[in-house]
């Protein structure tokens, strides 16, 4: 399983096009046409760490990458996210969808399904409690060899080192979960934090990095500061992201 010719990013282009981009997702206008390249940078690593085309893949919120591996590979692919309403661009891909809440346990009721593989891209840092309590609860829904592939915000990333330098917040409210409520950024990670966290939930780490992911920002003034302070970014501790995968023992 590769990415490794340009008719593959000519494909991921227009599934990205036709079912991603102004197909109904939650977020504000322009966000997918910008995020376009963390998504193929995540796609190019997640293959990388070892996803298999006959994995069962379910992703926790939104359902992007499900429907971009479901779309280039024909994998086997279920969206899951809290309630119905958000299911409309997930149908329209045709790919299964199911209500469920990784913060809940079990994550998905009478999930007769066991998944090979759960993604969560930007997932763990909006849920309010220590991600190794999380993590342990999708134990119950994998596979024997069942594994995990997470995208988060790196803690150290320039934006936050900036932002503490002036003295402002960079994280939401830390809160409960309350119907209709969006939250915010609960808390980010650094990677030695990440790590303890994996490995704390009972899984092995496969690999866990820094990486840019792409992310260039969604406002101008965000766009020009990050292209005036790219060299501080060959730093890894002070890059955008971490990504990891992660198994289970065995």
């Amino acid at each position: 399983m590769t990415l490794s010719s340009k008719l593959q990013r000519k494909k991921f282009d227009q599934v990205y096009d036709d079912l991603v981009i102004d197909a109904g997702f939650c977020e504000f206008p322009d966000y997918y046409g910008v995020a376009r390249e963390r998504y193929w940078r995540s796609l190019e690593l997640l293959v990388k760490m070892g996803l298999s085309e006959t994995d069962k893949v379910v992703e926790f919120g939104g359902g992007q990458m499900a429907i971009i591996l479901s779309k280039l590979f024909g994998m086997d692919c279920t969206v899951a996210d809290i309630n119905d309403s958000f299911r409309g661009p997930v149908d329209q891909a045709g790919l299964p969808f199911v209500v469920g809440n990784i913060a809940n346990d079990p994550p998905i009721e009478n999930s007769p399904t066991k998944y090979d593989m759960v993604i969560l891209l930007e997932v763990i840092e909006h849920i309010p409690e220590p991600p190794y309590v999380t993590m342990r609860k999708l134990k119950s829904i994998l596979s024997a060899k069942g594994g995990l592939f997470m995208t988060t915000p790196n803690l150290f990333r320039l934006r936050n080192t900036a932002r503490m330098i002036l003295g402002r917040d960079f994280l939401g409210r830390f809160m409960q979960a309350e119907p209709g409520v969006g939250l915010g950024h609960q808390m980010e990670y650094s990677l030695e934090h990440m790590s303890w966290q994996i490995n704390n939930a009972g899984f092995e780490i496969d690999s866990i990095c820094h990486d840019q992911l792409g992310v260039v920002g969604h406002s101008t003034s965000a766009r020009i500061a990050r292209a005036l302070l790219s060299p501080l970014q060959l730093r890894d501790v002070w890059k955008e992201e971490l990504v990891a995968m992660a198994r289970l023992p065995g």
